[in-house]
């Protein structure tokens, strides 16, 4: 694997050998700790528990404890004594840190993970607490979700904190009737209804689960106390819904100028596949041989151009607010909002424009440009900013890179790719951006991939045998997902008549020159290190497939369109990994896409359509089904 710094770690004049570090040195190491424990030689500090003593070695104690650590490199009467007191702590817990902390091993149960967590917090072993966290994680359940999220909220273990927050916002409406839930505290309660993120399809039933818990902890019929009544949010609430409220009589006059923003909770929201394929609807040709046609037609405007959107869960196609023309644009969602980056324009040149759609309010709205005009690139989103990377335009092809950040609200240049690319495939994994082969010039496609870590702004090559050209990928369970691709058998590839100014084909059009490019029925998966999964097969596709779209939706991984050379599809298949097969989406869900261009898309949360007419400054104009 080769590694590309923006500076060198280090530099000098005089030649220097460095020794790397010897695993065999490192294993006697370990290995002679954990027997000097187990025999009890060399110790120098006794740990007294309830009931029993514990002979070990300051400097190994120090070494994964801060707490110990400043307990032995200051004055404290425990570094000048050489005993710990821990009279309140079980013995059998102490033995099974000690023997953690010496073997990395660790006999973790049901009955023992709160002592564990709460004293490796205590003595600030972060590493013990981890793995108590993570099976408290695995064990999550109905019955112990509220226990885990006050055990996390009292030793402030953000992680843990988030997971059973998580669990108790999807299963709210079959946990809110158990007993440990009638039992939290006021201020638990409100903090728990005031998620945004509660899988509930209504305000009403926020009402609802808040009305249980006061009844059962309440006497009489006294309104809601203001705490509860600040957190649900009645600008969510239908008409007939609030007279609900009303006549309950558990509702006191409340100043609406103190109620929070209006903001939907994650149940309100249904996700669709939003698709960048742009096309007047007006312009026959376009409609009559490269479209499928809506059921309800309707003559428009010469410059409004559409938006296609499925929503897998109805498996219909609706159609979005319109958009300035562009074509060959990148895509991503970042919740409900969109961002659209470059293409090309009407008048055939590449654009630089930014484009957000707000599914909130309906409407678009330009914000500020790239640095550069692209075509062809990649486009991913991490925490609050937006990548852009390589891609093409007049003056060939890029190895740029820049960044968008949303709280800012400007562009900033980021240290460049190791060569040119393009016509790749990408996908964004826990902090690091997957650039998966691509044209590094038009007839070289590049095997292997490109991974650049955020974090430390370093680009790694991973060489593999996988030749990939005009593919999709996702990200899900820890892996990429790699899926429908052209594959060259050599370093050359056959570019079809829409060759173009850009150095190479637009939307794929390619045909086999003397053997040497195919599309593939093939799909492949990487694991978080760039490495193929040679256990992990992703069944063959129905169809050879290249330039496909593909959208990852739920716990499913959707593929759109695509061509096999010359021969052009309008399919919709779906895979969830474990499954052995690719399931066809029946007849009705054929995409209304333009089959010969290009086009990305993307999964965006939309608000269900009862709330359109309570969301203030919403768009008019209609989303219509197509």
């Amino acid at each position: 694997m080769e590694e590309y710094h923006r500076a060198p770690l280090w530099c000098t004049d005089d030649y220097t050998e460095f020794c790397s570090e010897d695993e065999g040195t490192l294993h006697k190491l370990i290995q002679g700790l954990r027997d000097f424990y187990f025999t009890e030689t060399l110790c120098d500090v006794t740990i007294l528990t309830e009931g029993r003593t514990f002979l070990c070695h300051r400097v190994v104690l120090a070494s994964v404890s801060p707490y110990f650590r400043a307990m032995f490199t200051t004055c404290m009467v425990e570094s000048q004594q050489g005993e710990v007191s821990l009279l309140d702590v079980s013995s059998s817990t102490i033995e099974t840190i000690l023997h953690f902390i010496y073997t990395g091993e660790a006999a973790i149960t049901l009955g023992n993970v709160e002592a564990l967590f709460t004293v490796s917090s205590r003595l600030q072993i972060t590493d013990m607490q981890e793995q108590c966290s993570r099976f408290l994680i695995k064990t999550l359940n109905n019955d112990n979700c509220f226990w885990t999220y006050r055990l996390a909220s009292t030793h402030y273990h953000s992680r843990l904190l988030e997971m059973a927050m998580k669990y108790i916002n999807w299963h709210i409406t079959s946990i809110f009737k158990n007993e440990d839930f009638l039992h939290l505290e006021l201020g638990e309660i409100s903090k728990i209804l005031s998620s945004d993120q509660l899988m509930l399809s209504s305000e009403l039933s926020v009402y609802h689960v808040a009305l249980s818990w006061w009844k059962a902890n309440s006497s009489g019929d006294r309104p809601l106390p203001v705490e509860l009544r600040r957190v649900i949010r009645l600008q969510l609430m239908l008409p007939h819904e609030r007279e609900e409220v009303e006549k309950g009589g558990s509702w006191e006059e409340c100043d609406l100028q103190e109620l929070p923003q209006f903001r939907p909770r994650q149940g309100m929201f249904e996700n669709w596949i939003v698709f960048m394929d742009l096309a007047a609807e007006d312009e026959t040709s376009w409609k009559d041989e490269m479209r499928w046609s809506y059921d309800d037609y309707e003559e428009e405007k010469e410059d409004d151009f559409f938006m296609d959107a499925y929503d897998p869960g109805s498996n219909k196609w609706n159609r979005l607010m319109p958009l300035k023309y562009v074509s060959h644009a990148e895509c991503v969602a970042v919740g409900s909002y969109l961002y659209v980056t470059g293409g090309e324009s009407l008048d055939n040149s590449i654009s630089k424009t930014f484009y957000m759609y707000d599914s909130m309010t309906n409407d678009w709205s330009e914000l500020p440009s790239m640095m550069s005009p692209r075509i062809m690139h990649g486009f991913l989103s991490f925490k609050e900013k937006l990548y852009v990377v390589g891609g093409s335009n007049e003056d060939g092809i890029l190895d740029s890179m820049e960044c968008f950040d949303l709280s800012k609200h400007c562009w900033s240049e980021l240290f460049k790719l190791p060569y040119p690319l393009r016509s790749f495939a990408s996908a964004q994994l826990k902090g690091k951006l997957y650039i998966i082969g691509g044209q590094t010039k038009p007839e070289y496609s590049i095997k292997g991939l490109l991974i650049y870590d955020i974090a430390s702004d370093i680009w790694s090559l991973i060489p593999n045998k996988m030749n990939v050209g005009y593919g999709g990928a996702v990200a899900m369970d820890n892996k990429v997902f790699v899926i429908g691709h052209y594959s060259d058998r050599s370093k050359e590839s056959g570019i079809g008549d829409y060759s173009d100014r850009y150095g190479g084909a637009i939307g794929g059009f390619r045909y086999e020159y003397e053997g040497l490019t195919s599309s593939t029925y093939s799909g492949f998966v990487l694991d978080e290190k760039g490495c193929l999964c040679e256990n992990l097969a992703v069944p063959p596709l129905p169809q050879k497939i290249e330039t496909a779209v593909v959208a990852q939706w739920g716990h499913r991984i959707y593929v759109f369109g695509g061509n096999d050379r010359d021969e052009f599809y309008k399919n919709v298949y779906y895979w969830t990994p474990g499954n052995s097969r690719w399931t066809k989406c029946y007849q009705g869900s054929r995409p209304p896409i333009n089959r010969w261009r290009d086009f990305s898309c993307a999964a965006i949360q939309v608000p269900l359509s009862k709330l359109y007419p309570l969301i203030p400054g919403r768009s008019s104009f209609s989303v219509t089904s197509a």
